[in-house]
């Protein structure tokens, strides 16, 4: 083929005058030009705005494959508040805190404003762990230390929080205002208190009130407790803490009130099983986990777990409160224990609407020394990580008592992740010394009553309620999360 002819094939519109290659969105006049230039900017607007499409529905969707969070509590209304705190943008710990807020007014009897607790943050990413210590402090009373439960709460945010702090505490409100439900908890609860017996005139009053409601009807929440929380909503703790201490100033110091600071400690972490537990530090019920985890020696039986409380709890009292398990999209994992000691705490209900706590009568280790030391307690706030599968196994749990929560990790982990949801009818024992007893008698096995029995056992039924631990657990993308049938709660996955 001559020259010719190869011009002839070669189209003006290929090639410049200098026999470059042109651009393919080449046009040779004006009206092309606005063309391609018309067709560009669609397909740009249009790419922009499928991007954007995406983003939200990343953000707040409900999305197939990847769940953005969990909230798993003892109330169905209070996972669904912290829900809604996931698709409002919030963490898991913006999540974690109105859920406790919720729970302090669904169930007043075992945790609330006038309590105290533990939180564990856990960032899977980094594997950084920290653990906010808002437990009591020392106080001038015999019984009641001073409330870290607000403050915590407060410092959580402060620190991690997402979200506007109001956000987080009216839901709390909200259901203060519509009011609270009567649980079998409470009812329970109330049956193992005689009202009778109660010297403080609001709470007696109140408990009478609760007592004459069917269960699952709603009862008006104390006086002054609305208030309480719009105080906090609107100020934060420090204009809470400044009441607390004009409003009991016969009951605690108001400068041990007002000078209540929360601390943060870093996590303690031990292999076990090929597992890495992770759990509260000194003053809890971690270090005491941990020091079990090495004499059991990866054996799972339940005598051998028994036999390792029996020589540590001489002078242990059952601690009881609420756990409240969240994860959420960035891989954050928390776990909160909340508690006013015993079940209704000092049997005390201020004026501002909530029951003061008890701690100091469960404390076996007391040191009063110095004034801002914690009171020691039993909560134990569990994460568990398969080791070195960064996609692996994770749990996340806890209970207001070692005893309880040394059960529920070895339930967990000796169960196959596909029948997790089994552990919620595996029978826990209530361990005291000699004395053991059992949760779901008829769930326990005639061969293992017999086996405590040889070793000296005195079994018994536990009484009601039942301490509750609330379970999320994760395997690579898929998640799971179950609210303990012990209790009246609801998880819920988004």
């Amino acid at each position: 083929m001559d020259e010719d002819s190869i011009d002839k094939f070669t189209s003006p519109s290929v090639y410049d005058n200098d026999g470059n290659e042109k651009t393919p969105l080449y046009a040779k006049n004006d009206n092309e030009k606005a063309t391609l230039k018309l067709i560009i900017s669609f397909c740009m607007v249009f790419c922009i705005g499928i991007l954007i499409m995406l983003l939200i529905h990343v953000h707040y969707g409900s999305p197939q494959l990847v769940p953005h969070g969990n909230v798993a509590s003892d109330n169905a209304q209070c996972s669904q508040y912290g829900i809604d705190i996931l698709k409002m943008g919030g963490n898991a710990v913006d999540a974690a805190i109105t859920t406790a807020f919720c729970n302090s007014v669904a169930f007043l009897h075992l945790s609330g404003l006038g309590g105290n607790g533990v939180m564990t943050i856990y960032d899977h990413r980094t594997g950084v762990g920290n653990i906010i210590d808002f437990r009591a402090t020392y106080s001038s009373h015999f019984s009641i230390g001073i409330p870290g439960f607000v403050a915590g709460l407060f410092y959580s945010h402060e620190k991690y929080g997402l979200l506007p702090w109001k956000t987080l505490v009216e839901p709390s409100i909200t259901l203060a205002k519509t009011g609270i439900t009567v649980t079998k908890s409470l009812t329970e609860a109330i049956n193992q208190n005689s009202i009778k017996s109660v010297r403080d005139e609001n709470l007696r009053n109140w408990l009478d009130l609760v007592s004459t409601t069917i269960p699952g009807y709603k009862v008006v929440a104390p006086d002054g407790l609305i208030n309480s929380l719009s105080l906090i909503s609107s100020y934060g703790s420090i204009e809470f803490y400044k009441k607390m201490s004009e409003e009991l100033i016969h009951v605690l110091k108001p400068n041990d009130v007002t000078s209540y600071k929360p601390l943060i400690l870093p996590v303690l972490k031990q292999h076990f099983m090929n597992y890495t537990v992770i759990t509260s530090n000194e003053g809890t019920g971690g270090p005491i986990l941990m020091d079990i985890l090495k004499q059991i020696n990866n054996t799972s039986d339940d005598i051998s777990l028994v036999n390792c409380f029996k020589d540590l709890n001489d002078d242990w009292y059952e601690n009881s409160g609420l756990q409240i398990s969240t994860t959420d999209v960035f891989d954050r994992y928390v776990t909160v224990i909340s508690s006013l000691g015993s079940v209704f705490g000092s049997h005390i209900l201020t004026n501002s609407g909530y029951i003061l706590n008890n701690v100091l009568d469960l404390c076996h280790n007391h040191d009063e020394s110095n004034q801002n030391n914690r009171v020691s307690s039993l909560y134990l706030p569990l994460i568990v990580v398969e080791s070195e599968k960064i996609c692996g196994r994770r749990l996340i749990s806890g209970s207001a008592d070692v005893r309880d929560g040394a059960q529920i990790l070895m339930s967990m982990l000796t169960t196959d992740p596909q029948d997790i949801l089994s552990i919620n009818t595996i029978p826990r024992f209530r361990i005291k010394l000699n004395d053991i007893a059992i949760e779901y008698p008829q769930n326990f096995s005639k061969k293992t009553k017999e086996l405590f029995e040889r070793s000296g056992y005195n079994i018994s039924i536990a009484t009601l309620p039942y301490p509750t631990s609330n379970v999320v657990q994760k395997v690579e993308d898929k998640s799971v999360a179950f609210s303990d049938s012990r209790g009246s709660g609801q998880s819920i996955t988004i």
